[in-house]
């Protein structure tokens, strides 16, 4: 964020617009370590109402005016709020929990997200969700490969749909052109840029070598969350997409806290799923 802010500085744009993001990580910090202290039995318990509130969170955003016929954002006086981005990581969180019992679920909370992203149009954010819903959705092998191959392929389909979809919006050379604008000052600057938005994939990472869990966190949904936030630094390239964290705008911010902060809580819900040598011996005949 003081890269992107010093970027902006040193290239004319208004570096005030990056309060926002300032202010965003304090309450994003605050929210995620909280989360992280939530209890074994809460964060499982509450990750489906939360997933629903996330969907219906970003649905609201087809009720506000919008510009320019996009519908992305919830307005909140004078900021507007990237209402997906906030609400992705609780949507693979409730779709993490719910693919060992209720496959179903989890599936209709992928094709419902996706279908918001269609409707807004945000093929951005249409995109990486797709991807890493999908990532889920395909690792529930408790579930028969048809229904699986069949749920991934409508959430792609759905999600990749948004690209269809007329979308007018210019770039906000501070917002989505942030990393062009530091390689345009430099191109040590620019390669400096690159690797600090990289770091923002560790916390994810760390968690992909996670061991299995009786109740589906763990490494599936860090994996997930690895492939939602790559994605989400890789699409800027593709069109007129923010660029998290790095550049202006709070949701984006909002929402690696809150990814963060799931990742920390999962790693509490992990449970042994091997005996160790010493009570195997004695559960084994003879």
């Amino acid at each position: 964020m003081l890269l992107g802010a010093f970027v902006a500085w040193r290239s004319g744009a208004p570096i005030a617009a990056f309060a926002i993001n300032a202010t965003a990580a304090a309450l994003g910090a605050g929210v995620a370590a909280r989360i992280g202290r939530l209890s074994i039995e809460t964060l499982p318990r509450v990750s489906g109402p939360l997933a629903v509130i996330a969907v219906l969170l970003t649905a609201s955003t087809l009720l506000f005016p919008g510009l320019d016929g996009v519908h992305r954002w919830i307005e909140l006086g004078p900021i507007r709020l990237h209402a997906s981005a906030v609400a992705v990581p609780w949507v693979l969180l409730g779709m993490s929990e719910a693919l060992h019992r209720r496959f179903a679920a989890a599936a209709v909370l992928a094709v419902g997200l996706s279908a918001v992203h269609a409707a807004q149009p945000d093929a951005g954010q249409g995109t990486a969700f797709a991807l890493a819903a999908s990532t889920l959705l395909a690792r529930a092998h408790s579930t028969h490969w048809l229904q699986r191959a069949v749920s991934c392929t409508g959430v792609l389909l759905i999600g990749f749909g948004a690209w269809l979809q007329p979308d007018p919006l210019a770039a906000v050379p501070h917002v989505e052109r942030i990393l062009q604008l530091a390689a345009s000052l430099s191109p040590v600057l620019g390669i400096v840029a690159v690797a600090a938005l990289a770091l923002l994939l560790l916390p994810a990472a760390t968690g992909t070598g996670l061991g299995k869990t009786s109740d589906g966190l763990g490494a599936p949904l860090a994996t997930s969350l690895f492939v939602y936030i790559a994605a989400t630094l890789c699409v800027p390239m593709l069109g007129n997409f923010p660029v998290p964290v790095m550049g202006a705008g709070a949701g984006p911010v909002l929402g690696w806290y809150m990814a963060t902060g799931i990742l920390a809580a999962s790693r509490r819900q992990l449970t042994p799923w091997r005996l160790p040598p010493c009570n195997r011996a004695i559960t084994e005949p003879g």
